[in-house]
């Protein structure tokens, strides 16, 4: 009877320190969305303030990141089966964004990624121009092109390694309206708003980690 009394409060023990170890590193705000349907969650996890930003998928679940601007935290969500599988916080690099003044540069908070930017303008009588770099870990290179709404937007991207991707934001918007990571590295649109569209190249976060390159060739044009 002794022995049982021992086991069963071990065992009551372990299950308190899961249920603490899992209250730590879920925020407090999505807490009630571990379990929830991936496809009512992502709408949820948007009216909080949260953007996706890219993701990658395993052989049995996926990967989605979530930057709130506001709130300056970067989720990681693992969907399993349809269905929100945990949710935690992770470093603001993840999410390509800088880690905060208060965040621990290296391995604790994850390395300061390096971002560039560049205008692409067209040469004259020309609607598609080339732009060809090299990133490494979690450096990225934003191009911003000029177009009008109703114009078609062409862009294309070769490189030299698979976990290398380009998103595109439209003017004004907190959300990418095409996610490389799981769409491919090809995407044609029809220009909704006038203003510049932002086309970021980036490595996903397990090439970012270990620091490996991306050699790339971007292709991008504009059409009526």
């Amino acid at each position: 009877m002794r022995r049982l009394a021992i086991t069963l409060g071990m065992t009551l023990l372990a299950t308190a320190a899961a249920g603490s170890a899992l209250a730590q590193s879920t925020p407090a705000d999505v807490r009630d969305l571990v379990g929830a349907r991936a496809s009512s969650g992502e709408g949820v996890l948007a009216s909080r303030g949260y953007v996706n930003v890219g993701g990658q998928a395993g052989d049995d679940r996926k990967w989605t990141y979530w930057w709130n601007e506001r709130r300056a935290t970067c989720l990681s969500v693992t969907t399993l089966n349809g269905r929100y599988d945990a949710i935690v916080s992770t470093p603001a690099p993840d999410c390509r964004r800088r880690p905060s003044p208060s965040t621990l540069p290296g391995p604790v908070g994850g390395p300061v990624s390096d971002s560039r930017a560049e205008d692409i303008r067209f040469e004259r009588g020309a609607s598609s121009a080339t732009r060809r770099g090299v990133i490494r870990g979690y450096e990225t290179v934003t191009y911003r092109l000029d177009v009008r709404a109703g114009q078609m937007i062409n862009v294309s991207m070769q490189g030299n390694n698979r976990s290398g991707y380009f998103n595109v934001t439209p003017p004004r918007a907190n959300q990418a309206v095409f996610n490389g990571s799981t769409s491919g590295n090809r995407w044609r649109g029809r220009a909704a708003t006038s203003g510049p569209y932002e086309i970021q190249v980036y490595l996903m976060r397990n090439a970012a980690r270990r620091g490996e390159q991306l050699r790339y060739t971007l292709d991008v044009g504009v059409t009526r």
